[in-house]
């Protein structure tokens, strides 16, 4: 016989969980602790510590190997390197000018504009984001809204 039966009594797995047999018996009935073995009155000390580790928070690696301590890591390096990021290194005046362009579809000229000269607007055209009409308008681009939107939301971020 071995000296530490996987199988235990009611009374066995309350002093096991550091509980009364009452005790064990209401977390049995509420599913905090799993049932007895069918056919039998004896408890399996795998499945209770299992049932203690998911009560506690501690849980063991997943089919992947990772704790969730690194999935959560990884998501939050993901979330901040990721899409929702701005792609185009935009200096400040030139975020906020792209914003405002994109918020208020008014804003199509250099002098409606405000702090906004051609050096901006050459840096925005530049990385695609801004195209110049003929008739000295401004109008942004399918990128240049997606850029907006990013930036904005890096904003409310911060």
């Amino acid at each position: 016989m071995t000296d530490n039966p996987r199988l235990i009594s009611r009374a066995e797995a309350a002093a096991y969980c550091g509980i009364t047999p009452t005790c064990f018996s209401m977390w049995v009935a509420t599913h905090k602790m799993p049932p007895s073995i069918p056919g039998t009155r004896k408890w399996d000390k795998r499945a209770i510590d299992a049932k203690l580790d998911e009560i506690s928070g501690l849980q063991g690696k997943d089919k992947n190997g990772q704790t969730d301590l690194q999935k959560w890591r990884d998501r939050r390096r993901a979330r901040k390197e990721g899409a929702n990021r701005p792609k185009h290194s935009l200096d400040k005046r030139a975020a906020e000018t792209l914003a405002a362009m994109s918020y208020n579809t008014d804003l199509k000229t250099l002098n409606v504009l405000p702090g906004v000269g051609p050096a901006t607007m050459k840096a925005l055209i530049r990385k695609g984001l801004v195209n110049e009409e003929p008739d000295g308008q401004f109008l942004i681009t399918e990128a240049g809204h997606e850029e907006a939107v990013r930036i904005l939301a890096e904003m409310t971020r911060r």
